[in-house]
């Protein structure tokens, strides 16, 4: 677990460095619209059993790697993840917290990559070469998020990471893909309603919520029956 932990930290490190190389992030007024919501949405997580937790935070890192780029995707993840550290009750342990903040800013970093290396352009949501570079980057992003979760609570559980992954994750790809279709959305709006649209992600991310907060006890109930 602690070489794991380290290497996670590490590659955290090392794509927030890179990031930083290649410049600051651009504090526009809707990205910091965007950066407030996020930090709203980062304390609501559901509870999977096994310490395994879901975030509602991926829209909103979604949004911010095709309307914004990559630099601001990581400030908002690094950033979020932070302010749910803080103020999480009961508090998270430290290294916890520094594998979230490094999960998401990894996460976000590969995502926000696959996106331009694929053909997405920064605030282009109607060329289909965005468009596919969106589901790259939406599966990128949740394979990553979810595998390194899934591998740290089965070593911290002793049970098989796949298990653990094919259990808790494998059936939120859905609400992933949804996810990258409100960016589609967002992005087409903004270019008439500005930063107005960002208000969208609220709505959407409090019904996911309790959507799967309703809806996982009861799938668990049932798997347990069987």
């Amino acid at each position: 677990m602690t070489a794991f932990l380290a290497t996670v930290l590490a590659l955290g490190g090392f794509a927030a460095l890179e990031t930083l190389m290649h410049g600051t992030a651009n504090l526009s007024a809707d990205f910091l619209l965007l950066l407030v919501f996020a930090c709203v949405a980062a304390p609501h997580t559901l509870d999977l059993g096994h310490n395994a937790r879901l975030s509602t935070l991926q829209p909103f890192l979604l949004g911010a790697i095709v309307l914004f780029g990559v630099r601001e995707a990581m400030l908002l993840a690094a950033v979020s993840m932070a302010y749910f550290w803080l103020v999480a009750r009961p508090r998270l342990e430290p290294h916890k917290g520094l594998f979230n903040l490094c999960n998401f800013v990894l996460s976000a970093w590969l995502g926000g990559h696959v996106f331009y290396l694929s053909g997405g352009r920064t605030g282009d949501v109607s060329s289909a070469e965005s468009l596919l570079a969106l589901v790259w980057c939406a599966l990128t992003f949740f394979v990553v998020n979810t595998s390194l979760v899934s591998i740290a609570v089965g070593l911290e559980q002793k049970v098989d990471p796949f298990r653990v992954w094919y259990e808790k994750y494998s059936w939120t790809i859905n609400s992933q893909l949804a996810g990258g279709s409100l960016v589609i959305l967002m992005g087409m709006l903004r270019q008439r309603y500005g930063l107005q649209v960002f208000f969208l992600l609220v709505p959407f991310c409090l019904m996911s919520y309790h959507f799967y907060k309703a809806y996982f006890p009861r799938a668990a109930q049932r798997a347990h029956r069987t």
